[in-house]
């Protein structure tokens, strides 16, 4: 009898592999860097709509075979993580000397409108340039309902306009809306450093410099105006004493007299 497996068999096994999900290489990236950014206080006329905040960007940087990922993702000072948001990444296929930013679907940033979304995106741009100014940039696509708004979309659309993607006119039937660039080299990193500033560790020691070198002669004026306060509290204390031992030889002085006249 031969031990040769029927068709029948390895049928089920051959669907089981390709029904299997591939296995992502970059699930356990390891972090490379963390800095910290300042989300600058956001003004309505001399209100502040939005006070400052401050948040931690964690770097991750990984490889495989061809491909390499670069990875942001930013969580504000003293809040848990917030899952499926404020974070950005490019993967750069070095076979085809190409990088794809993404996500593109579902992109939230929290909190909304304080240039988080600017800041990634320069980040990644900057970063790219450095490496590889010559690679092709893969044309993003744009779904109406990747958005929850028109408002959303607008700002998504002007987000990748300032960093050089041309936006196309929406498909008459998809309603696809491509986001298309030449080169890297073509981008532009730049972001709204009037919403974010990145707070480097030189600047951190320098305002933490400043701000003990306030404190501490805060420290001293304080005490010397302890020390003044003092001073007019104790002469206050020898000038009422003075003030009435003289009531008391006064009015001793004016029995005696009494006393003098009526004798």
């Amino acid at each position: 009898m031969s031990d040769k497996p029927t068709t029948a068999q390895t049928a089920p096994a051959k669907a089981d592999v390709a029904t299997r999900p591939a296995r992502d290489p970059f699930a356990r990236m390891r972090v490379s860097d963390l800095y910290w950014i300042q989300l600058k206080p956001i003004y309505k006329g001399r209100q502040v709509a939005q006070p400052e905040r401050l948040a931690r960007v964690t770097v991750f940087l990984d490889q495989a075979a061809h491909l390499e990922v670069f990875r942001l993702k930013v969580q504000l000072d003293g809040e848990p993580a917030v899952e499926d948001a404020n974070h950005m990444e490019v993967l750069v296929d070095h076979r085809q000397k190409r990088v794809r930013f993404a996500p593109v679907k579902g992109l939230r940033m929290q909190p909304a409108q304080r240039g988080l979304g600017g800041f990634l995106l320069a980040q990644l741009i900057e970063w790219c340039q450095r490496r590889y100014g010559e690679y092709a940039v893969a044309p993003i696509i744009l779904n109406a309902g990747d958005v929850e708004s028109e408002e959303a979309t607008e700002i998504r659309h002007r987000l990748l306009s300032r960093a050089g993607f041309d936006i196309s006119e929406p498909d008459a039937t998809t309603h696809v809306v491509h986001a298309r660039a030449g080169q890297v080299d073509a981008l532009f990193s730049q972001w709204n450093t009037e919403r974010v500033g990145v707070l480097q560790v030189t600047e951190l020691l320098r305002q933490l410099r400043e701000q003990e070198t306030v404190s501490h002669k805060q420290t001293l004026q304080m005490t010397q105006l302890q020390r003044t306060i003092d001073q007019f509290q104790s002469n206050d204390t020898g000038q009422r004493f003075a003030i009435g031992c003289l009531i008391v030889f006064a009015i001793f002085q004016a029995l005696m007299l009494l006393w003098v006249v009526l004798s």
